[in-house]
């Protein structure tokens, strides 16, 4: 039976509120998922991807990026809080490491086995992660923003990574990709890149108001696609240390 437990956590003084969904019948630790939230932040949208991840055989912690009670109720409130941490790299990275150890810590998880996914605002979370040097076998971004102010070096990435990206996407355009494929093409990634032609951002977000001026809208076809991608890239990095 999947579950959904609310863990509180901390992380330089604020107090945040997480999601731990599993499997509760199975009786051995799992490899873990940190799974981060839209810009809208940590909400049903999201914990709908970490039921499919836990019914898959993932334990996953649904982190908090902003606080806990913090749960914007329009795109102003969103944005307000998703800048603070686009504008400070590094305290993003913190944050998403706070929510990575919890996650190892839980009983649930196999510390050994620690991935990460992450949609738009989430994406560039995790992609900020693994620039880190945090401890994952690999890191997916949906739609994540690209850019980065501290690029990665040969060694800083332990992992693989997998980006998934809309070619009509006006929030994160075309153009950012060869700037990031050229910085994971120096620092020696691991780095798989696919485009989707005919989709723009926010494809695997059903709850998505299609909005044309941002080339924003949810694809069914696509996010069928894009999880099975996912699942595959995750199944591959754990049959390599069988």
């Amino acid at each position: 039976m999947i579950t959904r437990t609310l863990i509180p956590y901390e992380h330089e003084g604020t107090p945040l509120e997480g999601v731990m969904v599993a499997d509760a019948a199975c009786q051995v630790p799992r490899p873990g998922v940190l799974l981060v939230h839209e810009f809208t932040g940590l909400g049903e949208y999201v914990l709908a991807h970490a039921d499919r991840l836990a019914a898959e055989g993932y334990a996953v912690f649904a982190c908090d990026m902003y606080g806990a009670g913090i749960r914007p109720q329009n795109h102003s409130e969103a944005s307000h809080h998703s800048r603070i941490y686009r504008g400070n790299r590094r305290l993003m990275r913190r944050r998403a490491q706070a929510g990575l150890t919890t996650l190892a810590a839980s009983p649930f998880v196999d510390a050994a086995k620690l991935l990460a996914l992450g949609f738009s605002f989430g994406g560039c979370t995790v992609l900020e992660l693994a620039r880190s040097g945090a401890d994952l076998l690999g890191a997916a971004s949906f739609y994540g923003y690209l850019n980065t102010p501290f690029p990665c070096s040969p060694g800083d990435i332990r992992g693989k990574l997998l980006v998934l990206h809309g070619a009509q996407d006006k929030v994160v355009p075309m153009d950012e990709i060869p700037t990031f494929a050229e910085e994971m093409e120096r620092a020696g990634t691991d780095c798989r890149i696919m485009i989707y032609t005919d989709v723009g951002h926010g494809f695997s977000n059903e709850t998505l108001v299609t909005d044309p001026s941002t080339g924003s809208a949810y694809c069914p076809k696509t996010a069928g696609r894009a999880w099975g991608t996912l699942l595959r890239f995750y199944a591959e990095l754990l049959n390599e240390m069988e």
